[in-house]
């Protein structure tokens, strides 16, 4: 028989895989609204090149990086979820394609790698508190852009 541990577990585990499938799906469907609002006050977002701490501006900066794209198709994947208490971490596979244009689908960048993220449980409910990004490879058609300077 499972103990109130073993249940709260696998509740707080399935909570933290439902805020990485917003966290993919708020960015594809250019909710950045929705996506910053998935992080603490303070939280961190780590870009190959940038580096983002706080809410506030961060749906400035996925706009600009992001909304410059016809469509993207972000996949996050074979999470591995920790929970320590109010504290949590989780490493999951990225794979995420950028179209610059509705007219040629064809022409395309894509990215694999990890996502390395962290979590607070604050007022009963699980919160990004940091969000690292490691490309391991790049594929497709059209050269990656430069991402976005932070402003100070």
């Amino acid at each position: 028989m499972p103990s109130d541990a073993d249940v709260r577990l696998l509740l707080d585990r399935m909570a933290i895989g439902d805020l990485l499938v917003a966290f993919a799906s708020r960015l594809d469907e250019k909710d950045f609204e929705g996506y910053a609002a998935l992080f603490t006050e303070k939280g961190t977002l780590v870009l190959p090149g940038v580096v983002h701490q706080g809410r506030a501006g961060l749906a400035d900066l996925v706009s600009r990086d992001l909304g410059r794209y016809h469509r993207t198709h972000h996949i996050s994947s074979n999470h591995q979820i920790t929970v320590d208490d109010d504290e949590a971490a989780s490493r999951s596979y990225l794979h995420a394609v950028h179209l610059p244009e509705e007219a040629d689908p064809t022409h395309w960048w894509s990215v694999g790698g990890w996502y390395d993220n962290t979590y607070l449980r604050e007022g009963g409910q699980w919160r990004i508190s940091g969000v690292r990004v490691t490309p391991v490879w790049l594929g497709g058609t059209a050269f990656p852009p430069p991402p976005p300077t932070d402003p100070v």
